[in-house]
């Protein structure tokens, strides 16, 4: 039955060819559209509650709504864990599932649970949100400074890019760091009131009207008799808030008959510094299935629009973890590229030329193949999963290299070149079937891990098994047709005989020698095998160079976010003063939000942190000099000046902060 199959494909040549064609090109536009990112993107096994009442205090949240909801989602079948964080006017559920739970199923009895809540909770609080939780991945940092602008001009510009960003495909989060809430001051005349023969305290009352979703705010009576009323509710323009019609004593008039109105910003949560200069940040966000390096671009050319419009105001790209992206990328392709080379090479000195083509031909068309599987799937290009190529490339060439083998036998045995690439590609079906399937079996049980480390470590047997199966297709639909037109008679294969001969010595020498050669086995591997384990160091995952380095700060909990964005200016300052010392690129501060080492994040006034972004790491060594660059899709030599990696530079920077003595300074 195979072989009819074989001699199908061979026979029919024009459509052996067109496939292999078609296969080769979809393979690579759809690799193309793969995500690429560092780490695979998942979904982790928790659930997140968020609720939000303004001006609440934590106890009384808790008393009025948590408990409530804690206690109805207790009753819930496959939580397993559940932790909960309280602070002013908000709260956040984090629900751990047992393993093997349907978190969206759980999701929706979640939503239940807090709807049969709400009948407890406070009127005027908005319902809680739930959500399944997953991991969302920085793309990048675009800040928007200026010495010349105001802090309002600021913010708009950064509202503007954030909404051209938003409506890019595949953006899951924009969010504005310096931002702050929007007012209006509406001023009212207190004579063009008494003309009209109107009372302030009716008037007054009357423009709460004009805030509908919150009360209207505060009431300042000035010096000068003028009222001051701060909303930032109702329209969102001055010159319609103007334009409202307001209803006084059965009177009906228009606010600009009585008043002025004018914007104005405050209260800002973070403030944001970069480069010793005052500015609003934005953090970019990508989904799951987006393209870094695609989306990179896009946000690229919407920041160079922005600075050609936009002469008094910069907009500065830092943080851009797509750079990242590309130089991971960049050393496990090359390292994939090179072994495909090193294989071919030693094809040629061990075999022959012709085979060394149909193998290094197999390879990529392997790789293409499952290129196509993992954007079907859903998969992206990562590290993870071209670690999985790495180990594939060895098993995958084994399959080639035994059917081409066997095909040149029977051609050197007087059989025509189509004859013997189906009599030897048949024969080998069998054999390179099990071994393959056997292979297949040793990695299956990493798919059964659970947890995050599950999540990250399955992309490997995928990968591999991808590889092999793909590996199979080539070896028996497109290797027999390239074999029947490439291979020659008189191409006969390297001769062994001497190598053959050496090995025979050897064997011959250790079966006369077995007592003691068994003897030595026995005691000296599983001693070197203890010794090997102690000297080794376990590590996951190998540590590279980082791009940025983070100082977090926490002050007096009486510290203002003003104040706090004085220290951190302080040190910043000084930092970018080291800059080519340090090798900095660019040095950003932002109060009133930080991120210690364990990922957890604060938002009080007293905190902030300081990212120091890095200059690129020049080659280091001969690979980085000559082979990467060769053999990567997405090398850029623009910017790779650093000379020193991040672990030194860190310890120095470590020293030259306790040399100035910042610490006793926040205290």
């Amino acid at each position: 039955m195979f072989e009819k199959f074989l001699r199908f494909f061979v026979n029919n040549s024009r459509l052996n060819y067109f496939l292999f064609i078609l296969v080769f090109i979809t393979g690579i536009i759809l690799y193309t559209k793969t995500p690429k990112e560092i780490f695979p993107s998942f979904e982790l096994d928790m659930i997140s509650v968020n609720g939000y009442y303004t001006g609440s205090s934590i106890d009384m949240l808790d008393k009025m709504a948590v408990k409530k909801i804690e206690t109805e989602l207790k009753n819930i079948d496959g939580i397993e864990k559940m932790a909960t964080i309280i602070s002013a006017g908000k709260f956040n559920i984090i629900l751990e599932l047992a393993k093997r739970v349907d978190k969206y199923n759980t999701a929706d009895k979640v939503k239940d649970a807090i709807t049969l809540t709400k009948q407890y909770l406070p009127s005027d609080m908005d319902e809680p949100s739930i959500k399944v939780l997953e991991i969302k991945k920085d793309l990048m940092r675009i800040a928007v400074s200026s010495n010349e602008a105001s802090h309002e001009e600021l913010i708009e510009e950064a509202n503007r890019l954030k909404d051209k960003i938003t409506l890019l495909k595949n953006i899951s989060e924009v969010s504005i760091y310096g931002d702050s809430d929007k007012y209006y001051d509406i001023r009212i005349h207190i004579e063009k009131i008494h003309a009209l023969g109107l009372d302030e305290s009716t008037v007054i009352s009357a423009l709460s009207e004009l805030s509908y979703i919150f009360p209207i705010g505060t009431v300042d009576d000035s010096k000068n008799g003028h009222h001051f009323i701060s909303t930032y509710n109702g329209p969102k323009d001055a010159n319609q808030m103007l334009q409202s019609q307001i209803t006084v004593l059965g009177k009906k008039l228009y606010l600009k008959d009585i008043a002025t109105v004018s914007k104005r910003y405050e209260d800002t949560a973070t403030i944001f510094s970069i480069d010793t200069k005052h500015a609003v940040d934005i953090s970019i966000k990508q989904s799951s299935s987006g393209n870094a390096l695609e989306l990179s671009k896009s946000i690229l050319l919407l920041v160079k629009q922005n600075n050609q419009n936009n002469k008094n105001i910069k907009f500065i790209i830092h943080n851009d973890r797509s750079e990242a992206i590309k130089d991971r990328l960049n050393i496990v392709i090359s390292n994939i590229l090179l072994g495909l080379i090193l294989i071919a090479l030693l094809v040629i000195l061990l075999i022959n030329k012709r085979m060394s083509f149909i193998i290094s031909l197999g390879i990529p068309t392997s790789f293409v193949m499952g290129a196509s599987y993992l954007y079907f799937a859903g998969y992206s290009i990562n590290m993870i999963s071209l670690i999985g190529v790495l180990i594939a490339l060895g098993i995958i060439v084994d399959d080639a290299i035994v059917i081409s083998e066997n095909i040149q036998q029977h051609i050197e045995d007087g059989l025509e070149p189509k004859e013997a690439a189906i009599i030897g590609a048949n024969e080998m079906f069998k054999p390179v079937t099990i071994a393959s399937v056997t292979t297949l079996f040793a990695f299956i049980p990493a798919l059964m891990m659970s947890g995050t480390m599950g999540e990250v470590i399955k992309l490997i047997p995928i990968a591999v098994s991808v590889l092999v199966l793909a590996s199979l297709i080539e070896s028996f639909l497109f290797l027999p047709i390239h074999a029947a037109h490439i291979l020659k008679k008189e191409q006969k294969t390297t001769s062994w005989n001497s190598i053959n001969h050496f090995y025979s010595l050897v064997i011959h020498f250790f079966m006369r020698c077995k007592k003691t050669f068994l003897t030595l086995f026995i005691i000296l591997v599983p001693l070197l095998i203890v010794l090997g384990i102690k000297a080794s160091k376990f590590q996951i995952f190998p540590q590279f160079d980082a791009t940025t380095i983070n100082i977090a700060l926490k002050a007096n909990v009486n510290t203002t976010t003003e104040e706090t964005i004085e220290y951190l200016k302080a040190i910043e300052k000084d930092l970018y003063a080291k800059k080519e010392q340090f090798f900095i690129s660019h040095v950003d501060s932002v109060s009133g939000w930080r991120r210690d080492s364990a990922g957890n994040s604060e938002t009080y006034p007293y905190v902030g942190q300081i990212t120091i972004e890095l200059q690129k790491l020049k080659a280091q060594n001969f690979v980085d000099k000559f082979i990467t660059p060769t053999l990567s899709f997405y090398y850029d030599e623009e910017g790779r000046i650093r000379e020193e990696k991040s672990i030194v530079i860190a310890k120095k920077l470590r020293h030259f902060l306790e040399t100035k003595n910042y610490k006793k300074k926040l205290i």
